[in-house]
């Protein structure tokens, strides 16, 4: 048996949280881990900090139920934590600090409007591979930094609301303390902004990692105190909804641990296959929402290319890969936003690709086949539109997964080059054949 199991990530790193509490401490926690934390560890008590939300389901609440039913004590504070602990505090969960309490409450000291909004919480971060490191500041941060210095004289209150209300107003994405200084420089004279540039870096506030800090000082007296298991007050429904996510969550994580360690004993695949889904997670984490037409035509692409236009196939598609119907439209719809992404590809982009094909070995082979088209068509322009040129689009589209609009997801941000480069591989190939 496991004394405690701390769910954590860009609210407090994983080694500090160790060096505060003995305990196994997990990444961020999606739906199911819970779950799969009491069944594999047993664990007298589970502390949720961090949480995922935006692109893998959130924790269940009736995960969370089910745990107390076991007799874990669940314990949350700071971030998806301070969020579950309000909603089933009646339940038995415990929560921790002040964001826990505002939640609880309805209100956020200081301020008129309702406290209730998720985003209050969310912040963008890096990866696992990169420590989960916070890109964004939570708004719960903002505010109290900005009461803070409203209390040490630098701002009014008044002043204080306006830049508060601005930061609300920003995707939670955007908000930081550079941007409350941008607020700042925009709204207060030059000699405000100064002493409040120079007393930020010690005065802000971070109260999310206090209240995290909080709630592991908390657990280090309540495992002292040997606490027997939790005696849940209510009785716990096995409802078909739980029985399907039980069966499911238990079948797909044997799978992909399988298949996990398939891949990790291929070692000169490995590494490779690690960068490019570091990748992509840097690149959903940057992208911009997609509009829904452009995950159903991201859903429609996937479909076609694999040749999965019926039903039929796509389910045979789904249980041959341990995947579901739910997996399947967030990943394409994270491929919207990517795609949606690269039509505006981000500086150094093109410099990163180079780097990666030449550290896979790709480089050279490209870089062969393409002196070679050259040295043959380097003089030969593209057509006028018509009958060639769309002959040759017609026979890229049918060869790759361009569906014939824009190539901008393919990174040409240039028209005219991608038909030129299009008509020089529609004639390069067909003078080989």
């Amino acid at each position: 048996m496991t004394a405690a199991i701390v769910f954590t990530g860009p609210t407090l790193p994983t080694a500090e949280a160790a060096a505060l509490l003995p305990a196994t401490i997990l990444p961020p926690a999606r739906q199911g881990d819970i779950w799969r934390a009491v069944h594999e560890h047993r664990p007298v008590v589970i502390a949720l900090i961090d949480g995922v939300f935006l692109h893998d389901p959130a924790v269940w609440h009736r995960e969370i139920l089910w745990a107390l039913t076991e007799g874990v004590h669940v314990f949350g504070a700071a971030s998806m934590g301070a969020l579950r602990a309000a909603e089933l505090a009646p339940f038995g969960m415990q929560g921790v600090g002040k964001v826990f309490e505002a939640y609880r409450d309805g209100i956020w000291p200081g301020f008129a409007e309702p406290f209730e909004d998720d985003d209050e919480v969310a912040v963008i971060h890096a990866p696992a591979e990169l420590a989960h490191k916070p890109l964004s500041d939570a708004m719960v941060d903002l505010r109290d930094t900005l009461r803070a210095a409203a209390d040490a004289g630098l701002l009014t209150a008044p002043e204080a609301l306006a830049i508060t209300t601005q930061l609300k107003a920003l995707p939670f994405g955007e908000r930081s303390i550079a941007r409350l200084v941008a607020l700042a420089a925009d709204t207060l004279d030059q000699a405000t902004t100064t002493n409040l540039r120079a007393w930020l870096p010690h005065g802000t506030v971070a109260r999310k990692r206090l209240d995290a800090l909080a709630l592991l000082d908390k657990l280090r007296q309540f495992l002292a105190d040997r606490p027997a298991p939790f005696a849940a007050p209510f009785r716990f429904e096995y409802v078909q909804a739980w029985h399907d996510f039980v069966t499911a969550g238990d079948a797909l994580a044997l799978d992909e641990t399988l298949v996990l360690e398939e891949a990790r004993l291929r070692t000169d695949d490995w590494h490779d296959t690690a960068r490019a889904a570091l990748g992509r997670l840097c690149a959903i984490a940057a992208a911009p929402e997609p509009r829904s037409d452009d995950a159903r035509l991201a859903l429609d692409r996937f479909r076609l290319a694999r040749g999965l236009t019926r039903r039929a196939d796509l389910d045979a598609w789904l249980a041959g890969n341990a995947a579901t119907a739910e997996w399947l439209r967030r990943a394409v719809r994270d491929e919207a936003g990517i795609s949606a992404s690269l039509t505006l590809p981000p500086p150094g982009l093109d410099n990163a690709i180079i780097d990666h094909l030449r550290l896979t070995g790709r480089f050279a082979e490209l870089l062969q086949r393409a002196r070679a088209k050259h040295a043959k068509l380097a003089e030969r322009p593209a057509p006028e539109p018509g009958p060639l040129l769309d002959a040759a689009l017609g026979w890229y589209a049918e060869r790759s997964n361009w569906d014939g609009s824009t190539p901008a997801p393919f990174g040409w941000t240039d028209e005219a080059a991608f038909r030129l480069a299009v008509w020089r591989e529609y004639t390069f190939v067909r003078a080989q054949a």
